[in-house]
């Protein structure tokens, strides 16, 4: 029997087993198809649930965030109205507050002022206020605008025993963003049901379904509040497969059906799929026997041509494929030996240019790493320039505020707090930056950290930080070798953090012990607490709690990188612990004592400046030169003030100073270009330089020195700098 002949017996044993095989794959397919079809009902539904649940959780979240409203404790009602505004989305709803009978008090979808309706089923707040516990209601008809809406339920509780209910309204249909663009197929049916059943939205049909109740299977398997596939018929008259799912956070349930007869279509055309691809497995394998058995056949004939020709010591001719590999593996053999040092060479020099293409790649990864951290560095000076320029005219507005005795005491507060806090800021981006570059250097003396800590807790609570906490201090006297202001920085970050992660009415305890050779400072917080995943993190650069108190809050992240590094210079250690979240968080800070006998640094400011002096001042920005001089003036200085340095010129040549303070980016002739001519002038170069920038690198300070400068300070003017500026020139 030829070679060609026992190839096609032998394809037609093999089918038999293929046939059996066939039938039994065909019907796990099905079973496969209808397991996918239901699990991507499933998981569209679980999808859609997600969606309603992130919206409740945001809306819970402004509600939190609004329940902490000092308007909403003092009944300011009209500013608690645009607080409410604008910390809602309008697209994602309006807010309303209740008191306790159901009355509303504000409604954000009406103008303030406007006449409001009691809440639809008010006895409901009562139980509402008694649970304390958020709440999402299910679907209601609202008589007064005609239209179905639902709301998320924040019961507020004050101290002096008001309650109140903070609600989100939405309009039934808002919650279609759950299925709406979702790729969902044109023949799902994909409903949301409250906790008796009422639809609060549908994907098809919706004005005829919404607010009524859903088919009695689906509402006995919404009252089962279990995930759950069941076959039956829905209210559109359609027999389908329907996935139910259950939301634990609302209590609503998600329905997806598919029709029956879609899915079961599919299972047709698989199994014609199988016995189609069955039939055509039959005749190709008849094809395929006889074509390579006529392959093989000559194949095999070409193998000899060529064994005969190497016997003859004749040229093995070249190799012609024949689609058999072990064949093809003969025949290549006798010719391969030559080809082989060629393309190893060829292997080598392509080895060779990789290497050089590698090493130029991590030339150019460098250059381009040194380019960006210069450029980081650059954009670091320029931020705390652009922003302590209108810094400068707040911070002096609001101290000129103070001296004249103006009534608008809480204008003057924010104005405060608010420079103050962009100053903290800008100063935490520029030292993080130093300390990381290595360019900070510490000023060391002996310091009793126990009365530093004290003092640093003794301002934040003068300035209002620790109202609302219960605070608890314990200090010892612990001698330390250290910079005193960058200490003072480590204590108030960390005070900060306890401050900013821990809700009104949590503890705060600080500690000062002597421990060994350490001395070593604790402060302990009864707030939020770190997850675990974030504990390893925690002192990495722009690292986080993603959470809505510290939102609410501010902070960039930076803070606790900061004090790490600056722990590290002093020789020191820190440490966060916490069990988890929601159970507060240590830091602990050790530093070395030290035994020098030296007494401890006196660190108490100096005071305002001393009057009668004549000042030129020297600033381009209109506002920040005119509440200067104002400022300097209130102080009892004499002050001329102009915008530029060749009117700084002439009304220094025109009249004598005592001082003159130049702003460095004067638009033409900058302040150092104006210092260096003051000074090359025999008529001005008495005139003590004051430079008033919002540059504050150490590299500016020396610049400023080298133009001539007797003093640097950065924007906002503080009044203790100008003071200590004072005192250094003059005495």
């Amino acid at each position: 029997m030829k070679l060609r002949s026992r190839l096609c017996l032998l394809a037609a044993v093999a089918l038999v087993p293929l046939v059996i095989f066939s039938a039994f794959a065909a019907d796990r397919l099905i079973d496969a198809l209808k397991s996918a079809a239901l699990r991507g009902m499933r998981e569209t539904a679980r999808t859609c649930v997600l969606i309603i649940d992130r919206e409740v959780k945001s809306s819970i979240s402004a509600l939190r965030v609004l329940a902490t409203s000092n308007s909403l404790k003092s009944g300011s009602w009209s500013k608690f109205y645009d607080q409410a505004r604008f910390a809602t989305d309008p697209a994602g709803g309006w807010v309303v507050l209740y008191d306790e009978n159901g009355r509303q008090i504000i409604n954000t979808r009406v103008p303030f002022g406007s006449q409001l309706p009691a809440r639809p089923s008010p006895e409901k707040i009562v139980d509402i206020l008694d649970g304390g516990v958020p709440n999402v209601s299910g679907l209601v008809w609202g008589k007064t605008i005609q239209r179905h809406i639902v709301f998320v339920d924040m019961p507020v509780y004050l101290d002096d025993g008001r309650r109140y209910l903070l609600s989100q309204a939405f309009y039934a249909e808002y919650f279609n963003t759950a299925f709406a663009n979702r790729n969902i197929p044109d023949n799902w049916v994909v409903g949301i049901f409250d906790r008796d059943g009422l639809t609060i939205a549908r994907s098809k049909r919706a004005a005829e379904f919404v607010g009524k109740l859903a088919s009695p299977k689906t509402v006995a398997a919404v009252k089962a509040g279990r995930e759950t596939e069941m076959k039956h018929v829905i209210r559109d008259n359609i027999e389908v497969y329907d996935s139910i799912v259950h939301s634990t956070l609302s209590g609503w349930t998600v329905a997806v059906g598919v029709p029956v007869q879609d899915i079961d279509a599919e299972f047709k055309k698989a199994g014609y799929i199988a016995a189609g691809g069955l039939l055509l497995a039959i005749l190709v394998a008849v094809c395929a026997s006889a074509w390579i058995g006529r392959r093989l056949a000559e194949g095999i004939e070409r193998a000899a041509d060529s064994a005969g020709a190497l016997g003859r010591n004749e040229a093995v001719p070249p190799a012609t494929p024949s689609g058999i590999e072990e064949i093809d593996h003969l025949q290549h053999a006798l010719t391969e030996a030559s080809t082989l040092l060629s393309e190893e060479q060829k292997k080598r020099a392509a080895v060779e240019q990789e290497k050089t293409l590698l090493l130029a790649s991590e030339q150019q990864a460098r250059k381009l790493a040194d380019e960006q951290n210069r450029a980081k560095d650059e954009f670091m000076a320029m931020l705390g320039h652009e922003l302590r320029n209108p810094l400068n005219a707040i911070s002096s507005a609001s101290s000129l505020l103070d001296m004249q005795g103006s009534n608008q005491e809480r204008a003057k507060a924010v104005i405060r707090r608010q420079s103050d806090h962009l100053r903290a800021v800008i100063d935490d981006l520029l030292d993080l930056s130093r300390v990381i570059y290595g360019k900070v250097t510490l000023e060391k003396s002996v310091v009793d950290l126990g009365q530093l800590v004290q003092r640093c807790t003794d301002t934040a609570g003068m300035t209002g930080a620790l109202d609302g906490y219960q605070v608890s201090i314990h200090t010892e006297s612990a001698r330390v070798k250290a910079d005193a202001t960058r200490i003072e920085q480590i204590v108030t970050n960390l005070l900060d953090n306890a401050i900013k992660y821990a809700p009104n009415g949590s503890h705060i305890d600080i500690a000062v012990v002597n421990d060994g050779n350490d001395a070593v400072l604790r402060i302990t917080d009864s707030g939020i607490g770190i997850p675990p995943d974030l504990l390893p993190r925690i002192f990495d650069v722009f690292v986080q709690g993603d959470n809505s108190l510290a939102r609410a809050k501010g902070g960039m992240g930076i803070g606790l990188s900061l004090v790490r590094k600056l722990v590290e210079l002093h020789g020191g250690t820190i440490q966060a612990k916490s069990d988890g979240e929601g159970r507060g968080a240590t830091f602990t800070v050790r530093l070395p004592r030290t035994t020098d006998g030296s007494s401890v640094t006196d660190m108490k400011k100096s005071g305002n400046a001393a009057p009668n002096y004549s000042i030129l001042l020297v600033d381009d920005l209109d506002e920040g030169r005119e509440v200067l001089s104002m400022l300097l003036e209130a102080l009892g200085h004499r002050v001329v003030a102009v915008a530029n340095g060749e009117n700084a010129l002439k009304a220094a040549t025109d009249m004598p100073f005592d001082i003159a303070i130049l702003d460095i980016g004067l638009p033409g002739m900058d302040g150092y270009e104006l210092a260096r001519r003051l000074k090359d002038d025999p008529a001005t170069r008495n005139i003590k330089l004051f430079a008033l920038t919002g540059y504050g690198l150490q590299e500016d300070k020396d610049k400023a020195t080298a133009a001539g400068f007797d003093c640097h300070l950065t924007k906002p003017l503080q009044l203790d700098a100008f003071a200590q500026c004072l005192k250094a020139v003059f005495g």
